[in-house]
Order: structure tokens, then C-alpha cells, then sequence
């Protein structure tokens, strides 16, 4: 699938957030990488301070295109503005840090996409230590 800025996309959102979806705002290439999929996320069900789960606007979540793909279901609109983007690219783009990607698949839930990405990193260093021994 050809992925493109401006593409609505259904993914599998927990019960009560179907209609929250994903919006591409780029797909960034970094020579011969795999290419970066950036999106916000309209809808997704955040937990606020009171404990009460309600919807609400990720701005910004770097992909590997692979890790978008196995988050999406299907298509759902084209040249659709994502929400709340622009400035959070242009942080990405910058961060001296480097440009952090997720590399697994979103679910609905920020707090549990970040604990699958630092499971994934752990594993990773553990077999790479493994693998050194």
C-alpha cells in the first residue's frame, strides 16, 4: 500500500473509540531506510487525572511503515488535515535526540503503545547480550 500525507485510516480502537482514527500528515525517507509514517490520532481514548477515559487528540506519532501497517485496517477519507500536526513534526524533525519511531502496532492506548515499544527495546538488548556471550 501506497501511503500518503492526508489518508484517514480505521485501526483496531477499543470498544467505545471506534470512530477514532488515524490521520498520515507525512512519510518521511531518510536515505535507504525504511520510510517513516507520521501521524496524529483523532478520537483516541486517553485517561485524564479524574480516571475517566474519554477521547482525545495524539498530535503526533512517528511509524516505521511497517509498524503502520499492522496498525491500520483500512482506508477511511483522503486529503483530510491532520489534527494538531505541523508543529509537532517540525519538533520531531529537530530533536537533537534523533527521530524516534514506534515499531509496533497502535492499539487505541499511548501508555500501552510506549510499553510495547520499551518491551520490544528490552528484548532486543537482552538477546543482544545473548548473543554476545
Amino acid at each position: 500500500m501506497a501511503y500518503a500525507a492526508g489518508q484517514r485510516w480505521t485501526y483496531r480502537a477499543p470498544e467505545g473509540f471506534e470512530a477514532s482514527r488515524i490521520v498520515i500528515g507525512a512519510v518521511v525517507s531518510f536515505g535507504e531506510g525504511e520510510r517513516v509514517v507520521c501521524a496524529a490520532v483523532a478520537g483516541a481514548p486517553t485517561r485524564g487525572p479524574d480516571g475517566i477515559v474519554q477521547p482525545a487528540t495524539i498530535p503526533f506519532l512517528p511509524f516505521s511503515e511497517a509498524a503502520f501497517a499492522a496498525t491500520v485496517v483500512g482506508t477511511d477519507g483522503h486529503d483530510v488535515p491532520p489534527p494538531e500536526f505541523q508543529s509537532a513534526l517540525q519538533s520531531w524533525m529537530s530533536d537533537p535526540r534523533g527521530l524516534s519511531t514506534f515499531t509496533v502496532a497502535f492499539e487505541g492506548s499511548l501508555s500501552r503503545l510506549i510499553a510495547l515499544q520499551m518491551a520490544k527495546i528490552a528484548a532486543g538488548a537482552q538477546s543482544d547480550a545473548v548473543s554476545a556471550n
